[in-house]
């Protein structure tokens, strides 16, 4: 009988460290998409972080419709973080930690649409990095996931183009007058 150390399938944290074969794929796990998966998440959830503070601005402003549409945001960025966990554990790894930016403070709409505008801008390229690297590797389901997420969030970003330009357009119309010169 010989002693047969056996070694670990990834030197990343949370990475193969408790791999089960019935978690893992059938395609073979890179740590380049694994790297994506996890930037990703993080840039998801600090993006959800800063929508429900831009949420909560908006509500101590009493604008309510923003907020809500914050909220929505938010939603739908938590639904990515999901989604990109559960690809994680189809490759055998669970998340390692995320690590958050910091909320930004926007005292106005148009500052807090700025700092949304940034965010999905991020999401974007990496969205497109992670895809074109995806399938060139010829991984299919994480092209499949990078792609639709990609496309997630370009619409995400001309949602919030468009209420910047309303919100904009809204400020510099004229306002009615609501009393005659004589009081």
């Amino acid at each position: 009988m010989t002693y047969q150390k056996q070694a670990r399938a990834s030197v990343m944290a949370g990475v193969g460290q408790y791999a089960r074969p019935e978690m893992r794929s059938m395609g073979t796990m890179n740590p380049q998409v694994l790297g994506f998966l996890g930037r990703a998440m993080s840039l998801e959830f600090s993006a959800a972080q800063q929508y429900l503070a831009h949420a909560a601005l908006c509500q101590k402003r009493t604008e309510m419709d923003f907020a809500e549409q914050f909220v929505q945001l938010a939603n739908e960025e938590f639904r990515h973080a999901s989604e990109l966990t559960e690809r994680m554990v189809d490759h055998g790894a669970l998340p390692s930690g995320s690590i958050l930016s910091p909320a930004k403070p926007a005292f106005n709409i148009i500052e807090a649409l700025s700092i949304c505008e940034l965010n999905e801008l991020q999401l974007i390229n990496l969205y497109e990095q992670a895809y074109g690297l995806s399938s060139n590797l010829g991984m299919v389901a994480d092209a499949e996931l990078f792609g639709r997420l990609y496309e997630e969030e370009v619409a995400q970003l001309n949602r919030i183009r468009h209420w910047s330009a309303d919100y904009v357009a809204r400020m510099h119309a004229p306002q009615p007058m609501t009393k005659g010169f004589a009081v």
